[in-house]
């Protein structure tokens, strides 16, 4: 009653209860409505048409009026949080936007914006937390899951996002995610079992079909590679990435008299693409045709400065014309990016230009750690093959010729987190829980995040009976794998051993939510509710 007596004080003396900007003038029904019958939905209304018109500082200031009207409208604070992110200000759309789903908290749209807002101010913990409420809100949710593993891809936890992704319904991009992440654990027949299928149902993909040549290339799977490229080709004749791709392939193939044709046509219709460029450079390069090989990867660098295989053609390059100087810097700078498996034949090649240069101190130096790095790449090499044995060995059944061949990759490559966690697995299979137990151990010190070591160990605590420690690796697992609906089931299973049912219900509702589908998840729940009632 006090408040619309003040209304119709206000509306007496013809001034605006809530004034707007007088440069923001909207229609006129509208401007009416705000000076005599404020409300919000007349504040939600007028925002609306400023941002409809792109006048974003109007809209904020209308919906911030109406908010000073209704403090507890969450369709106003959604709205002013949305604008505020748009136009460019998200730390200021945080507040409007929690205070949005405070008032709504079961519509995931204030979540999926609060999480972009938290994203693009580097928040990437509270980022998580957003897109993991929404999957609570809806499992499946593609928005949710690409935000996910965005963010463990950003990160390098690519376990977690091979627990987020494997039982969901994938679109191309997260079909891409899920590739990416099996083929980083050096997974690669998983990462093209992904692909393959996905390439099939859409195979004008140039994504797809690049992912899966990159996957059959590291499997050094050359001619099938050669072929998918070819075909991208076929349906993509003007398409430079296309062509280019091939080219790749060509050059990987040593096939220079195909590649070389096709980069020159390619070069003459497209003088300013950075992967024409760097392929002709590389392929004058190995041609000796050095000075304009220096031209084209010149050009190469200054579109893509920071790519590592430009730099180190280019100081090739420099070294053969003489210019020890210039191949030096450019061979640092290669260095600098990180050139991973390439990293020997860099600092080889720098040694020699240093001792041109009389920096013989150096050049040693350049020279030891050369062979450093040739004996961690043979080290990993030696891990690979015999790890790619034991998995053959496992398929065979033979679980003892398995254990010792892991035992053999990791004593090379000892650090590997993935490694041991294989070794761990192939001991269950022998039923030698001492020694499984010891190296999901040695698992969890090389990498405390990885969330299936800390599952494995769950469950072998639970079959000792030891629910406490089933309970605490459990957790592990879903806080560093929240979509890892298996670990949401164990912990149930857990709880529900030790009776806290309506914990145990909690954990089972995020397995459901997260895998629909999951019947081990539903028949845990009818366990707990069977058990739970007979108390």
């Amino acid at each position: 009653m006090l408040l619309k007596a003040a209304f119709a004080l206000v509306a007496c003396l013809g001034i605006a209860p809530f004034a707007i900007g007088a440069s923001c003038v909207g229609p006129q029904p509208l401007e009416f409505r705000t000076h005599y019958h404020p409300d919000a939905a007349t504040y939600i209304e007028l925002g609306k048409w400023f941002g409809d018109h792109k006048q974003y500082p109007c809209a904020i200031e209308a919906f911030r009026a109406g908010l000073q009207l209704a403090p507890d409208s969450a369709d106003l604070a959604y709205l002013l949080g949305l604008t505020l992110y748009t136009t460019g200000d998200p730390k200021a759309a945080i507040t409007p936007l929690q205070q949005s789903i405070q008032g709504m908290p079961k519509v995931i749209e204030p979540h999926v914006l609060l999480a972009a807002a938290f994203e693009e101010l580097h928040l990437r913990d509270r980022a998580k937390a957003e897109y993991e409420a929404v999957l609570r809100l809806e499992p499946g949710s593609v928005v949710a899951l690409k935000g996910l593993s965005k963010l463990f891809l950003a990160e390098g936890n690519y376990i977690a996002v091979i627990s987020l992704l494997r039982s969901a319904t994938l679109d191309e991009t997260l079909t891409m995610d899920l590739a990416q992440a099996y083929a980083h654990t050096r997974m690669l027949d998983q990462a093209a079992q992904i692909l393959a299928p996905a390439l099939h149902t859409n195979p004008s993909s140039i994504r797809l079909t690049k992912a899966l040549v990159t996957v059959y290339v590291n499997q050094t799977r050359n001619r099938e590679a050669l072929q998918l490229a070819k075909e991208s080709v076929r349906l993509h004749p003007n398409s430079v990435e296309a062509q280019s791709l091939y080219l790749h392939v060509l050059v990987l193939n040593h096939d220079t008299d195909t590649a070389r044709p096709l980069a020159k046509r390619l070069l003459a219709a497209h003088s300013h693409d950075f992967e024409v460029l760097y392929l002709n450079g590389m392929l004058e390069r190995e041609a000796g045709e050095y000075s304009i090989a220096r031209q084209h990867l010149e050009e190469a660098i200054t579109l893509n400065p920071n790519h590592f295989n430009s730099r180190y053609n280019l100081g090739v390059v420099l070294a053969e014309l003489n210019d020890p100087a210039g191949a030096k810097e450019q061979l640092e700078k290669a260095l600098a990016l990180g050139a991973g498996a390439a990293e020997p034949h860099v600092r080889y090649k720098l040694a020699s230009v240093l001792r041109a240069l009389g920096e013989d101190e150096q050049a040693e130096e350049q020279s030891k750690l050369t062979q450093e790095k040739l004996q961690v790449e043979s080290d990993r090499t030696v891990a690979a093959l015999k790890a790619e044995e034991a998995e053959a060995a496992l398929k065979a059944g033979d679980s003892q010729r398995a254990v010792a061949l892991y035992r053999g990759a990791v004593e090379a490559s000892p650090n590997d987190a993935l490694l041991n966690y294989r070794l761990a697995m192939a001991l269950d299979r022998t039923d030698d829980t001492a020694a499984e137990r010891a190296v999901l151990q040695q698992v969890i010190k090389l990498d405390p995040t990885f969330a299936l070591a800390h599952n494995q160990i769950g469950y072998l605590a639970t079959r000792d009976r030891d629910f406490a420690s089933a309970e605490e690796h459990f957790r592990l697992a879903v806080r560093a794998a929240p979509g890892f609906a298996e670990g949401w089931v164990n912990l149930a299973a857990t709880l529900g051993m030790e009776s806290r049912f309506p914990e145990a219900l909690d954990a089972v509702a995020n397995a459901i939510r997260l895998d629909p589908k999951n019947d081990q998840a539903r028949q845990v729940r009818e366990k707990l509710r069977a058990a739970q009632s007979q108390r």
